[in-house]
């Protein structure tokens, strides 16, 4: 079985179509989506329908379950609390943003899906098993991942929401994460995933790199007033809640000032 995994989409509709083109070409059996369609992007409406449209399976990110209930927070935590509260006016632009059905439809995701196949047994969430903004540290106890496994009987974790791609091994199993599609993983890259499942060839996994149109990108989040902070965070491939982007002070004041 050949599953394609896109996550953090943003909004980013530029990058979700050089993506989905991207996981086209590697013919899988089923496509699923970890959440964040929407937030920090330009474009949170058309990656809504893009996704509905194209039948793809989906979970519930933690700035899609902010959106749709109309909160004023996603619960995300910034390094830079100036660019939280940017993001937070932001994520109140996307809720005006979002046409009623597609609020609903996001509304009502559910936060895991599961997947059994030759042996495999998938879970794929968007942060943490039962905690939709949490996010599983890298460097943490093999013990910890030992029980992120069997605690939620799996033996393929699938997680999102960090934006960085990573790959765990355990005894008991793999936590795998694609990144992110449109919000900053690759500079000006869409990331996607591609894990293939078979009871002769065992377990593979893939990423994907689909480069996207992003000047035009630039173009729809100038045009609708998305912070020139989080746009610059997508071009470099970088997590728009992450320390600074660069070590040169002179960009540094300017996006504080931003």
């Amino acid at each position: 079985m050949r599953i394609a995994v896109l996550a953090d989409i943003h909004g980013n509709i530029e990058a979700l179509e050089s993506a989905w083109r991207s996981i086209t070409l590697e013919s899988p059996d089923i496509t699923v989506c970890l959440g964040d369609l929407v937030h920090f992007g330009p474009d949170p409406d058309e990656c809504v329908s893009f996704i509905r449209e194209h039948s793809v399976d989906c979970v519930q990110g933690n700035c899609d379950r902010a959106a749709a209930r109309g909160r004023r927070t996603t619960g995300d935590e910034f390094v830079n609390s100036h660019w939280e509260r940017l993001a937070d006016g932001v994520l109140a632009w996307t809720v005006e943003n979002l046409s009623r059905t597609n609020s609903s439809w996001l509304r009502g995701l559910p936060g895991e899906f599961r997947i059994e196949a030759d042996g495999a047994k998938m879970l794929l969430t968007h942060g943490l098993p039962g905690n939709v903004a949490g996010s599983l540290p890298e460097n943490a106890a093999d013990e910890v991942f030992d029980l992120m496994l069997s605690r939620n009987a799996c033996n393929i974790l699938v997680v999102g929401h960090t934006h960085r791609q990573s790959l765990v091994c355990r005894p008991g199993g793999r936590i795998l994460n694609p990144g992110s599609v449109g919000g900053g993983t690759l500079p000006s890259a869409a990331s996607a995933m591609i894990i293939e499942i078979s009871r002769q060839r065992g377990f593979s996994a893939c990423w994907l790199r689909a480069p996207f149109d992003f000047d035009s990108y630039r173009k729809s989040s100038r045009k609708a007033g998305i912070p020139e902070v989080f746009t610059r965070a997508v071009e470099l491939g970088r997590d728009p809640r992450g320390a600074w982007h660069t070590t040169d002070i002179r960009w540094r004041q300017r996006w504080a000032e931003q």
